[in-house]
């Protein structure tokens, strides 16, 4: 597969990311159960679903599933389920808009700890889209994104976009990352952690449907698919694309509430996906030379 072609599945893949994961204020408003328990059988769902199309679909034996599990997979794992825990309790504990404005700012994190720690120098075009998403996402949110919340939910959000930017690392920096088999174990470890904590069996049905759908949508399809996209996309991109993210959560509550977007909302989100277009289109334009040589050597 070409340059090109590659680049095409790892823009795609993350855009899917952006999507799934854009489901996660939906769900946590929908789902009338206490965080632990949420975060319990959030992860317990989701384990199940990988593992399930792993072994079913994929044919791949617990062996090997086990075997896998590299020291880099336990070091994602366990930054994962942190990451979980501080989504849940940050949205709970400060407004979706603060969680919002405070993950967009993951690309510009994730382009200076790959600079830092890869030497992977980031284009100025990355970071002038990194810096217009930012700005993108605090328009999405509006004034609420400015005020109120609370201190405690803004630091847990902080954390969790700074283990995420550090996870899309780590991923990246490992050819061929076993994403589905770190993904089982770090919703095993977030489970059995939380587990004191909950209370599993006050559930009831329909919050229990919604919560496998939280697993399958948001936790599985989405890090399945960002997981994926950074085999084909350097870490950076991949999160300037996930920036998306941000318009589309309001969107999932229009649909289901019937709550009209602020114009401030609307607003942000098209410079969030401006932003993100114009870096694609100044990143194809220096792809497109590098596939022409590599066409004309071969």
């Amino acid at each position: 597969m070409s340059f090109t072609g590659n680049r095409n599945a790892g823009v795609a893949l993350a855009v899917l990311a952006a999507v799934f994961w854009s489901t996660g204020g939906l769900f946590s408003r929908l789902i009338d159960v206490d965080s632990w328990t949420l975060l319990f059988w959030r992860s317990t769902f989701s384990a199940l679903f990988v593992l399930l199309f792993v072994t079913l679909v994929l044919r791949e034996p617990l062996t090997s599933i086990v075997g896998k599990l590299t020291p880099a997979a336990w070091l994602v794992a366990g930054m994962s389920s942190t990451a979980m825990v501080a989504f849940i309790f940050a949205l709970r504990n400060t407004s979706v808009a603060n969680v919002a404005v405070i993950h967009a700012g993951a690309p510009l994190i994730v382009a200076a700890l790959s600079w830092a720690l890869l030497g992977d120098r980031p284009p100025s075009v990355a970071l002038i889209a990194g810096i217009a998403a930012i700005a993108g996402a605090v328009l999405t949110v509006g004034a609420s994104a400015l005020s109120g919340g609370g201190v405690a939910g803004d630091f847990l959000a902080l954390v969790m976009t700074l283990l995420m930017a550090l996870m899309a690392i780590a991923m990246r920096r490992h050819d061929q990352f076993p994403v589905a088999e770190t993904l089982i174990l770090s919703n095993i470890l977030c489970a059995v952690a939380v587990l004191p904590l909950a209370s599993p069996l006050a559930v009831v049905a329909e919050d229990l449907a919604w919560l496998a759908s939280f697993g399958l949508v948001q936790m599985t399809l989405g890090f399945l698919t960002f997981g994926l996209s950074l085999r084909y996309l350097p870490a950076r991109d991949a999160a300037l694309i996930g920036a998306v993210e941000t318009p589309l959560a309001p969107i999932w509550v229009w649909l289901a509430f019937r709550e009209v977007p602020a114009q401030s909302t609307v607003l942000g989100g098209f410079v969030i996906l401006a932003s993100v277009l114009v870096f694609l289109l100044s990143a194809y334009r220096c792809a497109e030379p590098r596939s022409a040589a590599a066409s004309k050597a071969a």
